[in-house]
């Protein structure tokens, strides 16, 4: 689901994915379509295990998010255990994260959710440790070379079929701040114009999911997933901020 994310990312305001587009492969199997990233050199190289640019446990992102690292120009002093991510970025991940569901960046063990038998995490028996949640690393945590403060959302698979009452709130753990720029396309009603605008440019993607009734149905869970955000954000006292860097 990269290309969706991909547009679902530009709809948002965010731009922190690569573009993604569907197209027929030879060497796909039966002949669907499969996605073609169009990949960045520019990227910074990634540890073998983790898949990221830096070493980061669940732990030490929690306290780097108290912290809030650079924010507002402010130089964190080296006790804190900051990156050089820029704090707002983490907003930006988990929003988007949530809306797709993608757990495989910030939750990899499950730990937020009840996953299926066939889900890696199961596969691997990374779920039963979550006890131990605090030393478990991040993955796809990738910056550019030579930009080092803000992050690029790769490897976004999301899923649309997580009932809304098996939602991973994980990802939004520790997140105080939304980046107004997006959160104004949730509450504006124009969430799922734009991305049928968007997507319709894409005709392989476009009839490789049924044509527009395939491409409302995604649309329809996106939708539903925004206002349980939306609701969330208000039930916890969250700030909308702007976020423009």
């Amino acid at each position: 689901m990269s290309v969706f994310a991909f547009h679902l990312d530009r709809i948002l305001g965010l731009n922190r994915t690569l573009p993604s587009v569907s197209r027929k492969a030879p060497f796909a199997p039966d002949g669907h379509p499969c996605p073609v990233v169009l990949w960045d050199p520019s990227l910074s190289p990634t540890n073998n295990g983790t898949h990221s640019s830096i070493h980061l446990t669940w732990g030490a992102y929690q306290q780097l998010l108290k912290q809030k690292c650079w924010k507002n120009g402010k130089v964190p002093k080296a006790e804190w255990g900051c990156t050089e991510i820029h704090h707002d970025e983490w907003s930006k991940m988990a929003l988007f994260d949530f809306l797709l569901q993608v757990y495989g960046r910030l939750d990899s063990h499950c730990c937020g959710f009840k996953p299926r038998k066939e889900d890696t995490c199961v596969q691997e028996g990374l779920k039963l440790k979550c006890d131990a949640e605090n030393s478990v690393p991040l993955m796809h945590i990738i910056h550019r070379k030579n930009d080092r403060r803000h992050l690029v959302f790769t490897n976004n698979k999301g899923f649309f079929d997580r009932s809304e009452d098996n939602l991973n709130f994980k990802l939004l753990e520790g997140i105080k701040e939304f980046p107004e720029s997006a959160v104004s396309v949730l509450k504006s009603q124009h969430l799922r114009e734009k991305l049928l605008q968007s997507l319709f440019l894409d005709r392989v993607y476009w009839e490789s999911q049924g044509g527009r009734q395939g491409i409302e149905k995604l649309i329809d869970v996106i939708e539903q997933r925004a206002k349980i955000l939306l609701t969330y954000i208000n039930a916890h006292g969250a700030k909308v901020l702007p976020m423009n860097e």
